[in-house]
């Protein structure tokens, strides 16, 4: 879907790709997967554009690398593809179109509309998928939203069309309140136990501390990746006062105890097939069966659901509050509501979108 230059910014007349010459905004992965799948297609574009000047009068995958000011100049005509996907609280696809069209450019799209008419060059990623597929699950995804409160039914609608359509401009702002912590929906007590499921480099433990005031019976904190966990261990050791009630484990989350391929990158690391890392898996059942979680928060890259089935004892058990994330895979939208419901019947069920382009979209499930 062309989202071209108008006084609203919203989706223009489609144009299907390969009809004018492509210039592509961001040299980076994405950007390069993004010329790989066009050239795979027949298509060569002109070049690629970049804010990152250290780049500018060199090539990248034999393409040349101007300054976005610079291309908008020399190529008026072109189609601009977007291929920056770091979305933010505040800047996203949205962003990086309205830079393009401060500068002139007259037709814009972005990488999504690759995937969508090149899915064999250009397989799906995240969230992603090709369009017939999600719309093969409409039954499924109905009932998923039925579950949701008013607002949540809103922004499951926005999300669902965004992944139809590909269109940025569905979407809503992203919530600014605290990711997993949003006070209209959240209240923390002093007895809260908190099961940080992707506990990462200690990041939400720092907003857990400053939403209770350092007041809670207990955290417990899983991250596989070794040298994330490393940096995780080190903030729990520092968090003076509180080091007795917080817990941290090296691993992953799933359905069972096992040993998994694990690919390492950073933030997005997850349990992969071709992972050049082996790491340890548990289910919530076992290493929580001395405990009483109040709380349990998942942003395990796409390993949400066995996870979730890995706790079926300890949420029926214990009823807790669940965060679960649902942007890591095309199903994760219904599949993930349909799974909580299961385990927490009469439950208030609802979506936030904490970051721009749906990403960091979060399905809370508060029993009553």
């Amino acid at each position: 879907m062309i989202l071209a230059e108008t006084t609203n910014p919203g989706p223009a007349k489609s144009e299907h790709l390969g009809e004018r010459p492509v210039v592509i905004l961001g040299a980076g992965n994405l950007g390069r997967r993004v010329t790989q799948a066009l050239r795979h297609a027949g298509i060569t574009p002109l070049a690629f554009c970049d804010n990152n000047r250290q780049l500018w009068g060199g090539s990248v995958a034999e393409l040349p690398v101007l300054s976005p000011a610079d291309a908008a100049q020399r190529f008026p005509d072109a189609l601009f593809l977007v291929a920056i996907w770091h979305p933010t609280l505040c800047e996203g696809l949205r962003h990086h179109i309205a830079s393009l069209r401060a500068l002139g450019c007259k037709h814009i799209d972005t990488f999504i509309s690759v995937l969508r008419q090149f899915p064999k060059h250009m397989p799906p990623n995240l969230f992603w998928e090709d369009p017939q597929k999600l719309a093969a699950h409409r039954e499924a995804a109905a009932t998923a939203r039925a579950l949701l409160d008013e607002e949540g039914k809103a922004e499951f609608d926005r999300q669902w069309r965004f992944r139809l359509e590909g269109d940025p401009y569905c979407l809503a702002e992203p919530d600014p309140t605290p990711q997993y912590f949003p006070p209209q929906l959240v209240r923390l007590s002093g007895s809260e136990c908190f099961v940080d499921c992707g506990a990462y480099d200690g990041d939400t433990l720092r907003v857990f501390l400053e939403h209770t005031g350092g007041s809670f019976a207990r955290y417990i904190g899983l991250e596989p990746e070794p040298s994330i966990f490393a940096r995780l261990k080190e903030a729990a050791s520092r968090m003076n006062g509180h080091a007795e009630r917080i817990a941290v484990y090296p691993y992953a989350v799933g359905a069972k105890r096992e040993t998994l391929s694990f690919s390492a990158a950073g933030e997005g690391s997850s349990v992969s097939a071709n992972g050049e890392l082996i790491v340890e898996s548990v289910a919530l059942d076992e290493l929580l069966a001395a405990e009483r979680p109040t709380f349990i928060k998942m942003d395990i890259e796409g390993y949400e659901l066995e996870a979730l089935a890995g706790a079926r004892h300890t949420i029926q058990r214990c009823r807790p509050k669940l965060a679960v994330c649902v942007y890591h895979r095309p199903d994760h939208l219904w599949c993930v509501p349909l799974a909580m419901h299961e385990l927490l019947p009469n439950s208030r069920m609802t979506l936030r979108s904490h970051m721009q382009d749906g990403f960091d979209t979060v399905c809370y499930c508060l029993p009553e």
